[in-house]
């Protein structure tokens, strides 16, 4: 049997992904080790994986804490001699899960903490780690790509527990149509998604059982006066923070925008339908503190170009 037919009859979507009609069995002959060379997905501590439809290119994540591997092993020696480009997607991809996380119907006074050192650590060390040169190396170099990944195993830890959102629906989405790298097509769409969770007043929020009362706004504005942003209300220190991640974003030369980064207004265009409905559909959004309808998605992706 072809593996797309296998994974179409066993895909299900469950916002709690402990509650399964298929039940994969727990091994007890094999151990999974992981051991991450980039500073990024926090993979080596998650239940998620992402696999490409070779014929569509559509982006799918898998969600089963099967895939949670036994022993992570996070030595960052191994990404000494990560090239700047990838330290700079895959660290801005760490900063969606910390801040993805924290705003998570799912979160929890457990998962808080981590995501909010991954954000501090990633504001401190990001734009120096991008610097370093290996073949000229400082110990303030090396110090921010062990603290960077670091980062990005807490932030794993994090949405491991408390999932992701619209972010990475977004990025998963364009990044598989236009051939984009994940950590960019995130960067794209980030602050986008933030001023769209980050509002107060009537919003039609998802329903959990812990998440009672929207405060998508809030919990941004607290991760703005955790990582030492001043501002007279919550609504201007959302704004303040999208400034200060594309603050960072310039330090470590990433151009926020689909049609500076090689997408055309015609590929754009002739997407933008099937686009809408992938990112709705996407494993990510029911986690989302502010549900999305589809003229909002469609909305999301037109600014991000």
């Amino acid at each position: 049997e072809k593996v797309s037919e296998l994974f179409t009859r066993l895909q299900q979507k469950f916002i709690d992904i402990r509650k399964r009609i298929v039940k994969f069995h727990h091994q007890l002959n094999t151990k999974l080790v992981a051991v991450p060379t980039t500073s990024g997905t926090g993979s080596e501590v998650t239940p998620y994986a992402v696999i490409t439809d070779d014929n569509t290119h559509v982006k799918y994540p898998l969600t089963d804490y099967e895939l949670t591997p036994q022993i992570a092993i996070v030595d960052p020696e191994f990404v000494m001699t990560v090239p700047k480009h990838t330290v700079a997607w895959s660290g801005l991809d760490s900063l969606s899960h910390a801040l993805e996380s924290y705003v998570s119907v799912m979160a929890s006074d457990f998962t808080r903490p981590w995501s909010l050192q991954a954000i501090k650590l990633v504001f401190e060390n990001l734009a120096e780690s991008y610097k370093f040169d290996p073949k000229h190396p400082t110990r303030e170099g090396e110090k921010a790509r062990e603290n960077m990944h670091y980062a990005a195993c807490l932030a794993g830890m994090a949405f491991a527990n408390a999932f992701l959102g619209i972010n990475h629906s977004l990025a998963h989405k364009t990044g598989g149509e236009f051939g984009l790298p994940h950590g960019l097509a995130i960067s794209i769409a980030m602050q986008h998604v933030i001023r769209f969770n980050g509002v107060a007043g009537k919003v039609k929020r998802t329903p959990f059982p812990r998440y009672e009362v929207y405060r998508g706004q809030k919990d941004y504005a607290d991760v703005a006066r955790f990582i030492g942003i001043q501002g007279n209300n919550d609504a201007e220190l959302v704004e303040k923070l999208c400034q200060k991640i594309n603050e960072l974003m310039a330090a470590v030369e990433v151009t926020p925008k689909l049609s500076a980064n090689g997408v055309t207004k015609e590929h754009f265009e002739g997407s933008l339908d099937k686009l809408v409905d992938l990112v709705y559909n996407d494993q990510c959004t029911p986690a989302n503190p502010r549900q999305p309808s589809l003229a909002e998605i469609r909305q999301l992706l037109i600014d991000q170009f």
